[in-house]
């Protein structure tokens, strides 16, 4: 291989907040030097932009816990993630891109349960943009992708993700169950993106995207992130970085780069890709790519200008009156 390269970075998907929770409690992220995703670790792979996920499990899903459950994480990723600027406009994204501080950071809800009790325009407001409808289970919007026998969206779901278009957000589908997915492309006309995602090609489970619904995401000049989770990128479980430029080259030859991006999904699974355990390894993907025979432009697409033009879009929407 030749030797690594460094593109400005944008990650689709970092579980930081679940990851500093669970393994890192109370400890503000520019105080770990080791955590999987520490900021030497971002530098290292030279990440200008992620994004953060609030995720709400689907413990917590109902009338009398969900929207404290938000409460409770938006509180906490206040505390403990004030190092990371939240990114509110294309010039602040651009800012990131182009500056040599720590990463900004833009915001999504992974599970909206919360949201109908917790006033979706206040989220915006906060800085969030993007929304998962569901994570793995049901919930009073729908069904996610591990649900046996799926159904579509509910009442309450349909009236939120009315509300979410008028808004202005993107909605992430990456774990929505197929007729969630299919119902949300045929009534939002809002983006939409799979944050972090495999491909059904390579490894045949629902949480991964098939050839269809990849397509419904690019044709709408979406974007697909994809992530570093061994369980999505091989049957076996077991991956290395050659099992995630299998199917990033994949991608690219049968979608072209436009749309293509990286979601790591870093923080939100226990089992490591070798040789892309963290950001710190995202320099050997570029070498790979480059390898290949990948041009600059394409890697540096892929890497973060991708998602750098998504946003860009994305938060220079104005919402309508809701």
């Amino acid at each position: 291989m030749t030797k690594p390269i460094l593109f400005p970075v944008a990650d689709g998907h970092v579980d930081l907040v679940y990851d500093l929770m669970r393994r890192h409690p109370g400890t503000p992220v520019e105080d770990l030097t080791e955590s999987w995703c520490s900021l030497p670790r971002l530098a290292a792979g030279n990440v200008r932009v992620i994004v953060a996920a609030c995720y709400c499990q689907d413990a917590c899903n109902g009338p009398l816990t969900a929207s404290g459950n938000l409460r409770s994480l938006l509180q906490y990723a206040e505390d403990y993630l004030k190092v990371l600027p939240v990114i509110r406009t294309p010039r602040e994204l651009a800012g990131c891109f182009e500056g040599a501080g720590a990463p900004g950071a833009l915001l999504l809800l992974e599970n909206a349960d919360p949201l109908l009790e917790y006033d979706p325009e206040i989220l915006r407001l906060r800085g969030f943009r993007l929304v998962g409808l569901t994570h793995a289970g049901r919930n009073r919007i729908g069904c996610g992708n591990k649900v046996e026998f799926p159904s579509g969206l509910t009442e309450a779901g349909r009236s939120l993700v009315a509300r979410l278009d008028r808004l202005g957000m993107a909605i992430d589908t990456a774990h929505l169950s197929e007729p969630c997915f299919r119902e949300v492309a045929d009534t939002f006309s809002g983006p939409l993106v799979s944050t972090h995602t495999g491909i059904r090609a390579f490894c045949d489970t629902p949480r991964n995207l098939s050839d269809q619904q990849a397509r419904t995401i690019l044709g709408r000049d979406g974007m697909i992130g994809l992530a570093v989770y061994p369980g999505m990128l091989t049957r076996t479980g077991e991956a290395d970085i050659h099992d995630y430029f299998r199917q990033l080259d994949w991608l690219l030859q049968r979608y072209g780069p436009r749309g293509i991006g990286i979601g790591s999904d870093f923080g939100g699974f226990d089992t490591a890709c070798r040789d892309l355990e963290d950001h710190a390894s995202l320099p050997r993907l570029a070498g790979l790519l480059s390898d290949a025979g990948y041009s600059d432009q394409v890697i540096g697409a892929v890497f973060g200008e991708n998602w750098r033009r998504f946003f860009s879009g994305l938060l220079g929407t104005v919402p309508e009156e809701a």
